[in-house]
């Protein structure tokens, strides 16, 4: 598995080579939901991608919630709404 994705970045990263790819994630829920991210912003940069704290300057948003818990889900339509 890890083999697979060590192969699966590299080639997102040969793709995306000189370009200033942009990513935001968005984490509602658990700590789950928290080391979830973690690694996907981990992935992410290895890839080649710049992290934003704007949703408007991504070329790339990740909604990370939590469907066990309502709340969270709640307020994640609510900001997609917004946005």
């Amino acid at each position: 598995m890890q083999e697979k994705q060590e192969e699966y970045i590299k080639k997102i990263n040969d793709k995306i080579k000189g370009r200033n790819l942009k990513y935001s994630i968005l984490t509602m829920g658990c700590q789950l939901n928290e080391n979830d991210s973690e690694k996907i912003a981990g992935m992410l940069t290895e890839m080649g991608y710049t992290e934003t704290p704007n949703f408007e300057d991504a070329d790339m948003v990740i909604f990370n919630t939590c469907c066990v818990r309502e709340n969270a889900e709640e307020r994640l339509f609510g900001k997609v709404r917004r946005n």
